[in-house]
């Protein structure tokens, strides 16, 4: 099957880093202003320029964000912050507002123009008028089925991304008032508080200030609150639909989320169209189940009936135990920076990226130090140590800890 990109989230300078090793083929980051995550870590102006030169050097491209929609007095300082970074070095720039493009036209910008989702674009037409604005790739609505997908790409021949892997938002298209209406905060600049995860009752008109719960389960009822999406089992169709890259969404999510999606997505997509993939399947369902989630959805088109009611609130399954700090050589010793404690005794997953073979294996923790020497039983979250390991480790790895471990 033909050659798809995969589109990483970048929260911030160090998970950018972990999507490349990983397998990312373009990451999407954003700045301190005008893009649609303001409660990410984003990027400032010297993180933006070593993001970008970290990405070139490896191949590998950069989508910057400004996505968010512009009110009238948001024009001057958007157009001044356009000035700062223009000539950057970005392979592209995601839009949602047209007054942005604008913008971007005016002050010479030399990039790809990539439209965003939050256009909601569903159709052939819809793609051929922002064609002809001016826009390179159209990242379509996730409500596009396959079958419009292939109608599109027959139609226009245009560069489509879809949505692959991640959160959804109940809003069409993610273009919600919710947010503004219930806190304050927009989410069409950025600022979602999230309202459709908030837990909710009923109360009748005759009887106000009467709450009827509506019964889902024991923590109370999520009646927003939609599925994540998983299209791992049907990337083939897609592929053989004409997409052009696919995009992992989370960029508030953590760096582990966002390397282990990327790698099983970058080795799925490799094989797919092979005996090789249905064998590997299993294995792939397995790994973005050890990633936390919601229940899962791979059709979004056809599942507006069940995207209401997760069942449970989260699923995780593992901690996220820290990650290799230095050093791509085998060592039984290593350097590691911890997200979670890690114990001696301990017994963790090493995954790794996925080349030619898998590599992921599980390793006891031997012995734990501290940055000074010193031999000790517990190695605290946030900070650095060294790990011996019962068995070498080879080259990048990130550690994780099964919640139920048996082993």
């Amino acid at each position: 099957m033909k050659s798809v990109e995969i589109v990483s989230p970048a929260g911030n300078l160090e998970k950018l880093k972990f999507a490349v090793k990983f397998g990312a083929d373009n990451v999407y980051f954003g700045g301190n202003e005008f893009n649609l995550r303001v409660q990410a870590d984003n990027f400032t102006t010297e993180e933006i320029k070593e993001g970008i030169a970290y990405c070139k050097e490896r191949g590998v491209k950069t989508t910057f964000l400004l996505n968010s929609y512009l009110h009238e007095g948001d024009l001057p300082s958007a157009s001044r912050y356009i000035q700062k970074i223009a000539d950057f070095g970005f392979d592209a720039v995601m839009v949602s507002d047209p007054g942005m493009m604008i913008l971007l036209k005016e002050n010479g910008l030399k990039c790809e123009f990539h439209l965003s989702t939050q256009m909601n674009v569903l159709n052939h037409l819809s793609v051929k008028f922002w064609m002809e604005a001016g826009f390179h790739r159209i990242v379509l609505a996730r409500e596009a089925s396959v079958d419009e997908i292939r109608k599109i790409k027959e139609y226009t021949g245009a560069e489509i991304e879809v949505f692959a892997h991640g959160a959804l938002c109940i809003a069409y298209s993610g273009r919600c008032l919710l947010s503004r209406y219930l806190s304050g905060r927009d989410a069409n600049q950025g600022d979602c508080a999230q309202p459709c995860r908030w837990r909710y009752s009923l109360i009748e008109e005759k009887r106000p200030g009467s709450y009827l719960d509506i019964i889902e389960h024991a923590r109370g009822t999520e009646i927003l609150s939609s599925k994540d999406l998983c299209i791992i089992d049907r990337l083939e169709e897609y592929i053989d639909a004409g997409v052009d890259a696919f995009k992992i969404e989370g960029r508030m999510k953590s760096l582990y989320h966002c390397a282990n999606t990327t790698r099983i997505y970058k080795y799925a997509s490799k094989i797919a169209g092979t005996d090789e993939f249905q064998k590997m399947l299993p294995f792939f369902i397995e790994e973005l189940d050890l990633i936390s989630h919601r229940p899962y959805t791979n059709d979004l088109f056809n599942e507006f009936g069940n995207l209401g009611f997760t069942g449970v609130p989260y699923i995780k399954k593992v901690l996220f135990s820290g990650y290799r700090l230095e050093g791509d050589e085998s060592a039984k010793e290593i350097k590691l920076k911890t997200f979670n404690p890690i114990y001696r005794e301990d017994l963790l997953d090493g995954i790794f990226p996925i080349r030619d073979s898998i590599l992921d294996s599980s390793y006891r923790v031997v012995n734990i130090r501290d940055e000074s020497g010193n031999l000790i039983d517990m190695a605290r979250p946030g900070s650095i140590c060294v790990i011996e390991f019962d068995k070498p480790v080879y080259g990048d790895a990130i550690f994780r800890k099964r919640l139920d471990d048996k082993r």
